[in-house]
């Protein structure tokens, strides 16, 4: 064992159970059985393509491998026999997995590794589809001519606490295409929702509230202008009044408008996103 810290180049898999927090309130007992039989099928295929695994801590996994081509195919497998396990089952009572997979340099500190080299893989866990697997681009251009696999490229990700924006692509599963169609985000439990966002995720999630509480707010100072109109009607018909306030709730919805509707459109955060895509589509500058 090494006591030390020292560096090396590796391959590394992260996986999770979607759901986990939703199953394990509704059943305990039937819930740990089913991630002990999870977690033997992880072992079995992770010993037969010479990896490793670095930890289980609750329902995640996290493994190495010397070889990246034997990374993907042991996720494969796993991902296929496990889906398969499950297609008997309800889509509320499924177990199924999300798998990242990054080849990156990682620190290592006994037998445990540390760094951006697992942080990545950890992202694109939380990016997989139920039941799939996303890779980084690293393990793209390792496999792509080796494995028969259809490869979807999902853009230039920028996610949490890594500094660059992340290729990613989905590994299809062909032998099992409509295997976790059934089971969406939809029947996840809040907690674990959250968890799996993306920062660009929560970035977009509280623009929108912050657009659905301004139309909120606009239509309570129509209600209440209203009001007020109907009252200075009745009571003193000859001075308008109501002009006032309606004037000061209007210019308050100006300036509110103004600061919700340009944030997403204008500034650096905007400018660094449609470079990203451009990049992504391949756009090449005129010379």
């Amino acid at each position: 064992m090494n006591s030390g810290t020292d560096r090396k180049l590796t391959t590394i898999l992260c996986a999770d159970v979607a759901g986990y927090s939703r199953l394990m309130n509704k059943d305990e007992g039937e819930t740990l059985s089913r991630l002990k039989a999870a977690r033997e099928i992880f072992s079995d295929f992770i010993t037969r393509y010479n990896g490793r695994i670095v930890n289980m801590t609750g329902d995640g996994l996290v493994c190495e491998f010397s070889s990246v081509v034997n990374a993907v195919q042991c996720a494969v497998e796993v991902q296929n026999r496990i889906n398969e396990d499950n297609l008997s089952l309800s889509p509320a009572d499924q177990m199924l997995y999300r798998i990242g997979i990054n080849l990156g340099d990682v620190l290592i500190e006994g037998d445990d590794i540390f760094g951006e080299g697992v942080n990545v893989a950890a992202r694109l866990e939380a990016l997989a589809p139920v039941g799939g697997i996303c890779i980084s681009g690293s393990v793209f251009d390792q496999v792509k001519n080796k494995l028969p696999k259809h490869f979807e490229f999902l853009g230039n990700k920028t996610v949490k606490n890594i500094a660059d924006p992340v290729p990613v692509y989905s590994l299809m599963l062909t032998e099992m295409p409509d295997v976790y169609k059934n089971a969406t985000d939809s029947d996840l439990s809040s907690e674990d929702a959250s968890q799996e966002e993306t920062e660009d995720d929560r970035k977009i999630r509280g623009y929108v509230k912050r657009q659905a509480a301004f139309n909120r707010r606009a239509t309570a100072f129509g209600a209440i202008t209203l009001l007020l109109f109907i009252i200075n009607m009745a009571t003193s018909p000859d001075y308008w009044w109501f002009l006032w306030p309606a004037a000061g709730f209007a210019v308050s919805l100006i300036i509110q408008g103004i600061m919700i509707f340009r944030g997403p459109h204008h500034g650096k955060e905007w400018e660094e996103r449609k470079i990203n895509e451009l990049k992504a589509r391949g756009y090449k500058p005129r010379p």
